[in-house]
């Protein structure tokens, strides 16, 4: 029982912690720097996540997989010249599809 309580009185202070940030800087305009900043976190979050699902193999890294590097290269082109993901989408299944049916 004591492990629970330990447990609970953790997750209660990360919470008030978190939500003491929301509440302290919420009444506050942000400076242009930060905003900037903030625009570039999802970018980068999603950037980090495919890197991970493509370049690491088993806990180490693998830099193997022609299809999916070709197909993202594809659709980062794409993203960059249309500014449109669905463009991406589009482009890069396909290479990927044709690929991983050649490699296979």
């Amino acid at each position: 029982m004591s492990a629970f309580l330990v447990i609970a009185a953790v997750g209660l202070g990360t919470y008030l912690l978190r939500a003491s940030m929301f509440a302290l800087v919420a009444t506050k305009p942000l400076p242009r720097r930060a905003e900037a900043a903030l625009g570039l976190v999802g970018p980068a979050a999603v950037a980090a996540l495919v890197a991970t699902l493509v370049l690491a193999r088993s806990g180490s890294v693998d830099p193997g997989p022609a299809p999916e590097l070709a197909a993202i290269a594809v659709g980062f082109v794409a993203v960059r010249r249309t500014g449109n993901v669905l463009h991406a989408f589009a482009l890069g299944l396909p290479v990927f599809w044709v690929l991983s049916a050649l490699a296979g």
